[in-house]
């Protein structure tokens, strides 16, 4: 199990290091809709597959899923609105707080005992994204607010997985991901609604983009990662996208011919070498 669960946790930080690149690409498209129609595609494949599959959510993991799926929908909105009020390096640093805030729930409310090895590579992986986007981070007054949301966007998906950790300990990742996509997309819709970004404004074109964002980012992305929640930590997984800068760096090296600054190369090795004492200290945790 150990060896498949690393292999997973590639493909999941690989595929979910994608999406930052399509959305760049589509620029001229409202964020919340993107995130719309990458839930609701992603959402409405899974039913589509897994369709025979009559093993239903008990009315108490139902309850679960929804709160997990207005948790995911306002992490998006939060993302992508702090994207628009501050500057990215920002909402890049203050976005990947998640897991602080699952390590606190773990630790002081579920009272979990944490290896100090756990602890020490987190630190380093948030020390990490912080020395990759550091030179270009403020707190000036102008992005508070874009601030103060990517702060928040962080302890949603952490509030998410939290709960996806005890919808999974009963249920399939796939019958899991199927709704709490569904819930997200019903949320985001809504936030769109209010925003006045209709979500049906878009072109063909654009939807070859949607079906790569709903199947890699996040049936390749968030769907793995939640079939790993049954085995590891809630902290471990919310750790993960800390590589994303650094595989959407290289992938942009390789695609758009971006070259990788020397901070990039330090904070990105910084990075990796924490999360390979997050990996290692839960991969002996299972195999123990």
């Amino acid at each position: 199990m150990p060896v498949r669960i690393i292999f997973l946790v590639v493909v999941a930080l690989f595929s979910v290091s994608t999406s930052s690149l399509v959305v760049r690409h589509l620029a001229d498209v409202p964020a919340v809709v993107i995130a719309f129609w990458r839930m609701a595609i992603a959402s409405g494949l899974l039913w589509i597959y897994s369709f025979s599959h009559k093993k239903a959510l008990s009315s108490l993991n139902r309850k679960r899923v929804f709160y997990s799926g207005v948790f995911l929908g306002f992490h998006f909105a939060l993302f992508f609105g702090a994207v628009k009020l501050t500057s990215i390096a920002n909402a890049t640093v203050l976005g990947t707080l998640a897991p602080v805030f699952t390590l606190f729930v773990e630790k002081f409310i579920y009272r979990r005992s944490f290896n100090g090895v756990l602890v020490l590579g987190l630190l380093i992986s948030l020390l990490g994204a912080l020395v990759i986007n550091g030179n270009q981070f403020s707190f000036n007054n102008e992005p508070f607010i874009g601030n103060l949301m990517a702060i928040l966007c962080s302890l949603c998906i952490a509030l998410s997985w939290m709960v996806a950790e005890k919808v999974r300990e009963s249920s399939g990742a796939i019958t899991y991901s199927r709704s709490v996509f569904f819930v997200a997309a019903f949320v985001l819709f809504l936030i769109s609604i209010f925003r006045g970004e209709s979500i049906f404004f878009v072109s063909l074109g654009h939807m070859g983009w949607f079906v790569f964002l709903g199947v890699v980012p996040t049936i390749f992305g968030h769907v793995v990662l939640s079939f790993i929640l049954k085995f590891v930590s809630p902290t471990m997984v919310a750790s993960i996208p800390l590589g994303e800068p650094i595989v959407a760096s290289g992938l942009a090296l390789i695609l758009f011919n971006e070259s990788l600054s020397s901070v990039t190369l330090v904070g990105g090795a910084l990075t990796l070498i924490g999360l390979y004492f997050i990996i290692r200290e839960q991969v002996n945790h299972i195999s123990s």
